[in-house]
């Protein structure tokens, strides 16, 4: 099943408040197997998805994969899903579930500090590139190997960019649990990652 709709370049914002009761409409209809009211759906959301996606692995094929992906899993769990919790919130769970994947298969292009990594310039000397690399293939491997409470709560923090109180929301968690997973998730990248991350502690210690 294709999901990208076409003419994505005019692709819509997520909807209003106004917009919950169509949305609900949509999301049912979709549940019962009716492709053009999924088609809409996916048109709503579809760039919040690819945002979430191109943070975490830079490259905008990549990101449309995931997205693919995303939108897969998503019309087959919607028979299951439950309007008590807000749509954006399940959506925003699943795609970050989808990058979290994605990192463990392929190259993120993510930092430990910002979870973010900058693209290099037409002049960048060749070990720092080199550096970058080996830097962000330990940070995929460390992220990879975290407890999935951890895994999936710095995910949508880095990823989803969402508030402390959005992932709260979007996990059904206490907001305290959220904090003290963030905090639990950086201090175990740290210790995993060590002096690659902060080559520059080795060097004051030296």
């Amino acid at each position: 099943m294709t999901v990208t709709p076409s003419g994505m370049a005019k692709v819509q914002d997520a909807p209003s408040a106004e917009g919950d009761a169509e949305e609900r409409r949509l999301i049912d209809r979709s549940a019962a197997g009716d492709q053009e009211a999924f088609r809409q759906l996916v048109l709503r959301y579809h760039r919040l998805v690819i945002n979430v996606a191109y943070r975490a692995l830079g490259e905008l094929a990549l990101a449309e994969d995931v997205a693919q992906d995303v939108f897969i899993k998503v019309y087959k769990a919607l028979p299951g899903y439950r309007h008590d919790k807000p749509f954006k919130h399940w959506l925003h769970r699943v795609a970050a579930n989808a990058v979290t994947d994605a990192l463990r298969r392929r190259r993120p292009i993510v930092s430990l500090d910002g979870m973010e990594q900058p693209p290099a310039s037409s002049d960048s000397d060749p070990q720092d590139i080199s550096a970058r690399h080996d830097l962000q293939r330990a940070v995929r491997d460390a992220i990879a190997s975290l407890p999935s409470h951890y895994r999936d709560t710095i995910a949508l923090q880095a990823f989803g960019e969402l508030s402390y109180d959005e992932i709260a929301k979007t996990l059904d968690i206490p907001l305290g649990t959220v904090m003290s997973r963030l905090n639990g998730a950086k201090k175990l990248l740290r210790e995993r990652l060590g002096t690659i991350a902060h080559p520059e502690e080795e060097a004051n210690t030296a």
